[in-house]
């Protein structure tokens, strides 16, 4: 276990070289070099060695064991260092897999923040304020074994209008994930113009972007907020009909 830190300015942009061009050794020495960092908001601890399956797995580590779950919440989303040094800290658990892939970085966004219009893309922080905000349900955009940052995680989290909606993640949960937690095929299928110029064209209906586009037109016309998630089930249009069954959609 490490004392948790936070990058300065020197420290970001070693870590950002590093991760433009990954040859060798990630600069991990730098996680404790008083050149490179500064203290962090409170004292918490984290263990560098923790492995992950998933990345909704490191967001209850971080939410249950790093800051626990009465931390300010947007006192420590706004350190920027604070998350460029977890990203670092927990690197491994952050590299690509499979497909010839394996231990290289994702793009920049993933690990530092860059800009505020990918600023969800930035994997730790991103997995902590999910499963803080939504607690299981957080593993619909979280589980997949396969990569870090799946391609539900990107077409939910990117969404403000349903990012901390407590009623899309339920609803989110009840249509998407298996009762042992596992997510559905097809779940991040996307239905493009191909697609929607053939009207018997199935593919995409009813996935995870669909719900999004759907919260955000009947925004306009219920209170979704006040409603329970029984209630929103039951105005969904008919093609999130298969979603409904516990295997699969």
């Amino acid at each position: 276990m490490i004392p948790v830190k936070a990058l300065n300015e020197q420290g970001i942009e070693r870590f950002r070289t590093w991760l433009a061009a990954p040859d060798g050794p990630a600069p991990y020495s730098i996680l404790t070099d008083d050149g490179f960092c500064r203290e962090a908001a409170g004292e918490w601890l984290i263990d560098s060695s923790a492995r992950f399956s998933t990345s909704y797995e490191l967001g209850v580590y971080l939410v249950e064991t790093v800051f626990g779950k009465d931390v300010d919440r947007f006192a420590i989303r706004a350190d920027k260092g604070l998350w460029a040094w977890i990203s670092l800290a927990l690197l491994p658990n952050l590299l690509k897999r499979g497909r010839g892939k394996d231990g290289e970085p994702f793009d920049l966004p993933h690990y530092i923040e860059i800009e505020a219009r990918v600023a969800y893309r930035l994997i730790v922080r991103t997995a902590w304020e999910l499963v803080h905000l939504h607690g299981r349900k957080a593993r619909v955009a979280l589980s997949s074994p396969r990569t870090a940052w799946g391609d539900v995680a990107e077409q939910i989290a990117g969404r403000q209008e349903v990012y901390a909606h407590p009623g899309f993640w339920t609803v989110a949960e009840s249509l998407y994930l298996k009762p042992d937690g596992v997510q559905k095929a097809g779940v991040a299928t996307i239905r493009n113009k191909e697609h929607r110029k053939d009207p018997k064209s199935k593919v995409g209906l009813g996935a995870a972007r669909r719900l999004v586009t759907s919260f955000g037109q009947f925004e306009r016309t219920y209170l979704l907020r006040e409603m329970s998630s029984e209630e929103i089930l039951a105005i969904l249009p008919g093609e999130y009909g298969r979603w409904k069954s516990p295997v699969g959609g």
